[in-house]
């Protein structure tokens, strides 16, 4: 890669990857409804004029359903699910299981799009990615139901981002990416305006809160959606999707070494066997037979980053859809 390229990596992996961070922070003092809220309507802020000057909602208004479906499963629905989660477990955590949206991605590939079988490789990144999980939930939390089931919560947001990412593939692959990340901010902004109205808090919120919140809005959304795209068109969708496992790391460094958060046995082991396996899950080689045949939806990206036109959601051309986050 070039050096531009190198530092759009970086930058966009370390954005994203701090995003749960700033979750954290922000849902301290603010109701997870209003996190999202505030973070898509700063999002679109920035995303909607940029999409306007580059002419990109040409056409948009003829898929504008599949628009607000996968802004469900990619955006409004996990975001909350996230903040939500990380009010009762950890941002580190939270990167961690939210690593899990490549397995997802692939299981449903197969059910959705192939009817093959899996094949050896595939199948073990499966298993081990899920061992993971498990190791994760299993040692560190040890049947804590307050926590499991934030840890369900977070899960569950890395289900819709797969989700999304395959109807993305269907529905809208023809379609400018910034006009749709666009309005994926707006429609979920306009979700949840009532719920974060009806929710307010009591007492104004810390301004170490309303800081993390403007962040995540401006750049954690707005900016890292940008500089992902300009990402994608320097070094190509393939290096784009590579973020994926480089946000729970980041996730983890961040909230262990800023939050203090405890890094037990089951988190390492959990990162560890979560990124094997999903990199076991998608990573692509020559095709050998049935089983081992690339198709679409293999190679995810970072959750929720819809790739520009041309570049696919995954196979051959692999797309890169984060955030998460």
């Amino acid at each position: 890669m070039t050096r531009k390229s190198w530092l759009l990596f970086t930058a966009t992996s370390v954005i994203w990857g701090s995003s749960f961070l700033f979750i954290r922070l922000a849902v301290e003092h603010m109701p997870p409804a209003l996190v999202v809220f505030g973070r898509t309507v700063l999002g679109a802020a920035f995303l909607v004029p940029l999409a306007a000057r580059q002419h990109a909602f040409r056409g948009v208004r003829r898929v504008i359903g599949p628009v607000i479906a996968v802004a469900v499963l990619d955006m409004a629905a996990p975001s909350f699910l996230t903040a939500w989660g990380e009010e009762h477990v950890s941002s580190s955590v939270a990167g961690i299981l939210t690593a899990t949206d490549p397995l997802f991605t692939a299981v449903l590939a197969l059910w959705l799009i192939r009817s093959e079988v899996p094949g050896r490789r595939r199948t073990a990144g499966l298993v081990i990615g899920f061992i993971g999980v498990i190791a994760l939930l299993g040692i560190d939390f040890r049947g804590n139901a307050t926590e499991l089931l934030g840890a369900g919560a977070v899960i569950l947001s890395a289900l819709g981002y797969a989700a999304a990412a395959l109807l993305y593939r269907r529905w809208l692959e023809d379609q400018q990416a910034v006009a749709v990340t666009a309005l994926m901010t707006v429609i979920s902004g306009v979700i949840f305006l009532p719920v974060a109205a009806a929710g307010l808090p009591r007492h104004a919120p810390t301004a170490g809160s309303i800081a993390a919140l403007i962040t995540l809005g401006v750049v954690n959304t707005g900016v890292a959606y940008w500089l992902f795209y300009l990402l994608i068109d320097e070094a190509g969708a393939a290096t784009a999707a590579v973020i994926t496992y480089l946000m729970p790391v980041v996730a983890l460094f961040l909230g262990v070494g800023l939050l203090g958060e405890p890094l037990g046995i089951g988190a390492i082991a959990g990162l560890v066997l979560i990124g094997a396996g999903a990199w076991l899950a998608t990573s692509q080689r020559a095709p050998r037979g049935r089983g081992d045949e690339a198709g679409p939806g293999d190679q995810p990206g970072p959750a929720g980053r819809p790739v520009r036109p041309g570049t696919g959601r995954g196979g051959p051309t692999p797309r890169s859809s984060p955030p998460p986050s």
